[in-house]
């Protein structure tokens, strides 16, 4: 990922997806908004009790990074669900019901997913031009939201996945993302071969800075993997994913963290436009 500042927003961007100038994708950080306390200070979520105000002032922050403004910011009302939302020009702007993914082929239509550990999952098609975002935490993983998203792009724009970009944001890593019986034995129940992967002994944890478990019982689920498998079994290649390697709970300097802050924090965005009038901002 490319780490970036503009106007005092800092954000960063993926390399992939950067080398084609007519999409822009760009992950959000906490830094560079108007929020205090533990929103401090680019909260992006309404939901958490941030004074509302502060909310729009960070989206209007936001939006032109996307070449957008706020009003035309398209969200999901995420429940960690495989619902997936195709955005038409009348569509613009509106927050979709029960809605964890979001494609369209509309220029200057910003997708946008909010997140505080769970992972947002970028998807750009450069031949049909058209883009799509899915909102990935590990209930939305053992359903496969992102298969679901790949499949509905194909649907509606004629996709081909082979022809995908794809990159994964900054989410929690395996290296603290303690996990207890429930999201064992439903990733297992999922990922029958690959569990072994995807659900890690503790001194297995593959990134970050591991933070020893508290439960002897308890083990580390790899979400940037599982859904990296997800998108290599929709058919997107290998050399198309780029994965951010950053974990939102080790980076709490950076990032807002469910699991690192207790719950009581805000959230960034992931936020994806096809350009047709406008043209990228960074």
């Amino acid at each position: 990922m490319i780490d970036r500042t503009r106007q005092g927003v800092r954000f960063f961007t993926f390399e992939s997806l950067d080398a084609h100038g007519g999409v822009s994708a760009v992950v959000t950080t906490r830094i560079g908004g108007v929020s205090t306390g533990p929103f401090a200070t680019m909260n992006l979520g309404r939901r958490g009790g941030d004074d509302a105000d502060a909310v729009t002032a960070n989206r209007e922050r936001a939006a032109p990074l996307a070449a957008s403004s706020a009003p035309q910011l398209t969200f999901g009302k995420q429940v960690h669900g495989a619902s997936v939302a195709v955005v038409t020009r009348d569509g613009r702007g509106r927050a979709f019901d029960d809605t964890d993914a979001l494609v369209t082929d509309v220029p200057d239509t910003p997708l946008v997913i909010l997140t505080a550990d769970c992972a947002a999952v970028l998807l750009f098609d450069p031949v049909h031009n058209a883009i799509g975002i899915a909102h990935a935490g590990w209930r939305g993983t053992v359903v496969r939201v992102v298969a679901a998203t790949v499949e509905r792009m194909r649907e509606a724009f004629g996709s081909n996945p082979p022809e995908l970009l794809a990159a994964i944001g900054p989410c929690i890593g395996p290296c603290c993302y303690e996990v207890g019986g429930e999201v064992i034995d439903a990733v297992s129940a999922a990922f029958p071969v690959e569990t072994d992967e995807l659900i890690r002994e503790p001194d297995m944890a593959s990134a970050g800075s591991f933070r020893a478990s508290v439960n002897e019982d308890r083990k580390h689920f790899d979400l940037w993997r599982a859904n990296e498998r997800i998108l290599l079994e929709a058919g997107v290649p290998e050399a198309g994913i780029e994965v951010a390697g950053l974990c939102t709970s080790c980076r709490t300097d950076l990032f807002y963290s469910h699991r690192a802050e207790h719950g009581n924090t805000g959230r960034f965005g992931a936020l994806i436009a096809i350009h047709g009038a406008t043209s990228r901002a960074y």
